[in-house]
């Protein structure tokens, strides 16, 4: 990733903190797509803590990230030259600011209240409160920049996993979370299924570090899941271990559309492929160009913005079932 901050990260026991802030007004003619395409130039490339999307008033877009060291202004300006280009929208530029010097990490923790999705409860370290009964419970901190469970597509992605564990036996043996971040996937994956062993990658060395400390917290094992560094398929551990029963991908649409090719033969002949990271209107497009490879929709579940495509191989027969929301997730039962 490009580093773009001309002032140095603070360090992580800073408390009080100052947040730098990009934001980009875009007109109401603007796609859902294109804008997510520009808040991604901002989460991906730019390293940000956090984006975020919305509609004003008046029908324009707001396009916003925020840094925890301030931006290099021609770099930011360099970086956005080109998607606004294909826009034509070279005439905007971007507004740059700073949020007030507060304890943001205590506000975040205070904002960020237990989540249940299903069976599966996430909670920060700063939740006193014990685990409600028959719940999985996950550990993620609220101020983890590589996910920590509130996003609807890692949401989808929980559900569907709880879909297919209420519906399907045997369990997945091996399970691959690629593009793992914080691995909230992984674990879930292992709470789930306990007796499955799962594989975390990331081409992120950081992530893979935030994955396999995430993972100790959790009482996961080295020997139930493994953190490694690999860039897509290309990583020699990830290759040697598959093929794998289920595979996650919570990415973005364009990289799932390509990585089709390398990501299918590590399916399993019955295994499960969950995606996710993909805006309601690129669905069909990311479901196309695996269906090309032999795979078939099992169901797509929508929650605002945002698809979830689970697939599996065409020799099931499988036919796509849509859901709107969150109701599938309740039936799931935990293994013994």
């Amino acid at each position: 990733m490009t580093d773009l901050l001309t002032k140095p990260r603070q360090g992580p026991g800073s408390a009080d903190v100052t947040l730098y802030r990009v934001a980009i007004t875009l007109p109401e003619h603007v796609t859902t797509s294109e804008v997510g395409h520009i808040e991604t130039v901002f989460s991906e490339l730019m390293d940000s803590l956090a984006t975020s999307h919305l509609r004003l008033a008046d029908h324009r877009w707001l396009v916003e990230a925020l840094f925890d060291g301030e931006p290099d202004r021609p770099v930011v300006m360099a970086m956005l030259e080109q998607p606004l280009g294909v826009l034509g929208l070279d005439d905007i530029e971007p507004e740059f600011g700073s949020l007030e010097q507060r304890d943001w990490l205590a506000e975040n923790r205070a904002s960020f209240p237990p989540l249940h999705i299903g069976r599966i409860w996430i909670h920060g370290s700063h939740v006193d409160q014990p685990a409600p009964a028959g719940s999985l419970p996950l550990l993620v901190e609220a101020a983890q920049a590589f996910g920590s469970g509130t996003h609807p597509t890692t949401e989808g992605c929980l559900r569907a996993m709880q879909m297919i564990a209420a519906l399907s036996r045997p369990s997945p043996g091996h399970v691959l979370d690629m593009g793992c971040g914080s691995a909230i996937l992984a674990m879930a994956a292992r709470k789930i299924w306990p007796s499955s062993w799962v594989m975390a990658a990331d081409d992120d060395p950081i992530a893979v570090r935030v994955a396999s400390a995430n993972a100790r917290l959790n009482g996961i094992t080295p020997q139930q899941m493994r953190c490694v560094v690999s860039t897509g398929f290309a990583g020699r551990e990830v290759r040697r271990i598959g093929p794998y029963d289920m595979i996650l991908a919570n990415i973005l649409a364009g990289p799932l559309r390509r990585m089709a090719s390398d990501l299918v033969p590590h399916l399993t002949a019955n295994g499960w492929l969950i995606l996710s990271g993909i805006l309601n209107e690129q669905a069909v497009g990311v479901e196309r160009a695996y269906a090309a490879r032999g795979l078939r929709c099992w169901a797509m579940l929508r929650i605002g913005d945002w698809t979830t495509i689970v697939m599996r191989p065409a020799a099931f027969g499988a036919m796509p079932r849509l859901w709107h929301g969150r109701q599938p997730a309740a039936m799931v039962s935990e293994e013994e």
